[in-house]
């Protein structure tokens, strides 16, 4: 008998053929049945509508937030992206001040300049303000979905399912309305896997190419997606059970980083690639000492960042499991709740709020807990290729994320979504007809969008706050024959800079009386001037959002960096931003 046409073309063979026999999961691309196909029966068979489901929905979710402000690191990246736009060869010959005095930028950044090449391509075109920018990011968001689902398709049987819950948890919803280069790096690392898969199965050249390629274009967008070299090694060495010529594509990104290495060195005295790996992973003497709440940090934001996947892996234990990961987290949330503290790090939780968020560090270490274990049970129960290059795709991510990289934050979580993701979906799968039903599917997957969209437009709100603050600070301090000082970072000092306030030097700045000096409550690189110097004129007050955090101190959200908080985001009582306005009364000093 002839060969199919899906077999011609080398996809799965989706839904046609003989049944599984009872027991057995379903073959992967194979749709589930009965009432667990929910939502798989969308659009059956029609796959090129799915896609175009998929890209306007993430078009649609993401849209609203294209008017977000500058945000965290956004302004480093749109600087390089500016002085790339008139020196195209020197992406960082600039200075910034960052920490408190004037830096060369290569000695600030820690990113490579592909994303800033990116945004200065189409500021060429569209302008540098906030919206064009954010569409721009919309494109690799996009990719990352669309890759997700072609993907999927090939590795699990409900691709649809699992694409829908990397697109709606809190990390892609946040990473993807910044612009940053996180999830331009994943875009390009998603494409990369796909091709080298499905170049592995074809013994298609262009293919595998064309993945060694994307691979290098990941990394020099951010340095973690030169992660996948070993891994796509490992997947296939495992895949062809022996080493093949088809491993020297994986040589193409060892070059080009190589090349960057060497070229970043000439330009600026030292190669950017392993300044950068040493600054991730610089500790102090004795960083073990700290590994274990370094762990368990890193668990509660693998379970808040990844939202309805963590909920599905739940689903798949037992009753002892989920008895005994209830009472984890409840003794969690009591340790800390009693001694407000992880480990030898103060836990700070003002606004009455810590009794809530010692709750919500337990439930999302535990969900974290899940996925981690079951990215190692998935190697235990099918030790396949597919199994390792996903496991290690998820426990690699999380290695980083949690022990080696210098902080632990939202962003180094997103690249383990899309694993993740497929990795419950064949978890499902083994569990045959003992999966959610429709309708707990669907419940599941209302609670995620509302939480995702939730964190976002937290996010969104605290990020206008201070494009906010600085409007109405400049308009009334700026313009006038006293000079507006600040202390912050950040976005807020994207938008001071634009309307003419001045970064303070901490060491040559020397204010005159009557200059005016803004410092920010909840920002980076802060200090309050002495009593004698200045005075309080004002205590300005933004509003932010209400009821979630992803960055306060005092609440213990720390989205961005742990350092702000052990949790990528809090729910309760947000207060406002505050910002202080003083005078100077000693000319000289700060």
């Amino acid at each position: 008998m002839g060969k199919t046409r899906h077999q011609r073309a080398g996809r799965p063979h989706v839904g046609i053929g003989k049944p599984p026999k009872p027991g057995q999961p379903p073959a992967p691309g194979r749709l589930p049945t009965a009432g667990n196909a929910f939502p798989e029966a969308f659009l059956r068979g029609r796959r090129s509508l799915r896609l175009v489901f998929l890209a306007g929905l993430t078009f649609l979710t993401l849209l609203p937030f294209a008017g977000k402000a500058f945000h965290i690191d956004d302004p480093l990246f749109v600087w390089a992206a500016k002085n790339i736009a008139s020196k195209p060869l020197n992406p960082y010959g600039f200075d910034v001040n960052w920490y408190g005095i004037p830096m060369r930028m290569s000695d600030v950044t820690k990113n490579p300049p592909l994303t800033s090449y990116y945004i200065a391509g189409f500021a060429r075109v569209f302008g540098w303000a906030e919206r064009p920018l954010h569409l721009a990011f919309l494109i690799p968001a996009i990719v990352v979905i669309i890759g997700t689902y072609l993907l999927a398709e090939r590795l699990c049987s409900r691709p649809l399912l699992a694409t829908l819950c990397t697109l709606f948890t809190p990390v892609f919803l946040v990473s993807s309305s910044d612009i940053m280069s996180d999830t331009l790096m994943l875009a390009l690392w998603v494409s990369a896997v796909y091709l080298w898969i499905t170049g592995l199965k074809k013994g298609s050249a262009v293919r595998l190419l064309l993945s060694g390629l994307l691979v290098a274009l990941s990394a020099v967008a951010k340095y973690f997606g030169m992660a996948l070299i070993p891994r796509l090694f490992l997947y296939t060495l495992l895949e062809r059970r022996r080493l093949t010529w088809t491993a020297v594509y994986l040589l193409l990104p060892v070059v080009i980083l190589a090349a960057y290495q060497w070229a970043t060195h000439a330009l600026y005295g030292r190669g950017l690639l392993l300044d950068a790996a040493s600054y991730a992973t610089d500790r102090p003497p004795q960083w073990w000492k700290s590994f274990d709440q370094k762990f368990l940090i890193g668990l509660a934001f693998t379970g808040g960042c990844l939202g309805a996947v963590c909920v599905f892996t739940l689903w798949t234990w037992r009753r002892w499991a989920l008895a005994a990961g209830a009472a984890v987290a409840v003794t969690i949330a009591l340790t800390i709740a009693a001694t407000g503290s992880i480990g030898d790090r103060t836990f700070r939780s003002g606004e009455g709020n810590l009794w809530a968020t010692a709750g919500l560090f337990g439930v999302f270490a535990v969900g974290g807990l899940g996925v981690v274990g079951l990215s190692i049970a998935e190697i235990w129960r099918r030790r396949d290729a597919e199994s390792w290059l996903l496991s290690l795709w998820v426990v690699g991510t999380f290695v980083f994320a949690a022990v080696v990289n210098w902080t632990t934050n939202g962003r180094s979580i997103l690249p383990m979504i899309p694993a993740g993701a497929i990795l419950i979906m064949r978890r499902l799968e083994l569990r045959g007809g003992r999966g959610p039903t429709a309708a707990q599917t669907g419940a599941i997957g209302v609670a995620a969008v509302v939480v995702a969209l939730g964190v976002a437009w937290a996010d969104f709100a605290y990020a206008n706050s201070a494009r906010v603050a600085a409007e109405r600070i400049n308009s009334k301090y700026g313009g006038g024959t006293a000079h507006l000082w600040f202390e912050g970072h950040w976005g807020f000092q994207y938008y001071m800079e634009a309307l003419g306030g001045k970064a303070i030097d901490v060491q040559k700045t020397r204010a005159m009386t009557g200059d005016f000096l803004v410092v920010p409550d909840n920002n980076t690189n802060v200090y309050a001037p002495p009593k004698e110097s200045a005075s309080l004129v004002e205590t300005l007050e933004v509003p932010s959002s209400r009821w979630i955090a992803t960055m306060r101190r005092d609440l213990g959200a720390g989205f961005y960096a742990d350092e702000w908080g052990p949790l990528p985001f809090v729910v309760g009582k947000v207060p406002p931003e505050r910002y202080q306005i003083f005078r100077v009364l000693m000319s000289g000093g700060q």
